[in-house]
């Protein structure tokens, strides 16, 4: 069994456990759902679910402030799944890697660096209407 957390846009939230952590994100969101990288909450012992597209769905902010994902991201939205971890496991690795990984894109981004230098290849930088996003 998994123990979970559903945070829904309202704020309600809902514990329980389940047979599957992906099949119960599944089953709250409502869809296609993914993990959210640990890079961008600050939770140490689960992972965080939620929709793969979330165009149309409303603010999720008490999922935020619950994950601890830093205001100068885009909010979640939807219904958002916290599972819990297996005893004895944690984040930390995978954190690290990320925010390593991460650390390297903005310093390609701000001009610290180039690409080849940063080892990830090539940086493509898309602008859009709503401001300007690299990938």
């Amino acid at each position: 069994m998994t123990r979970i957390l559903v945070i829904r846009p309202d704020g309600q939230t809902l514990a329980m456990d389940m047979d599957s952590a992906g099949g119960a994100a599944g089953h709250f969101c409502g869809g296609m759902v993914i993990r959210l990288p640990e890079a961008f909450h600050a939770l140490h012992h689960y992972e965080v679910w939620h929709l793969d597209d979330w165009a149309g769905q409303p603010v999720n902010r008490a999922a935020g402030n619950i994950i601890g994902l830093p205001f100068a991201y885009e909010p979640l939205r939807g219904t958002v799944v916290l599972t819990r971890l297996p005893d004895g496991q944690d984040t930390r690795a995978e954190r690290e890697h990320q925010r390593q990984y991460f650390g390297m894109l903005d310093a390609v981004d701000a001009g610290f660096c180039t690409a080849d230098e940063a080892g990830i290849d090539y940086l493509i930088r898309v602008n859009s209407d709503e401001g300007d996003h690299a990938a």
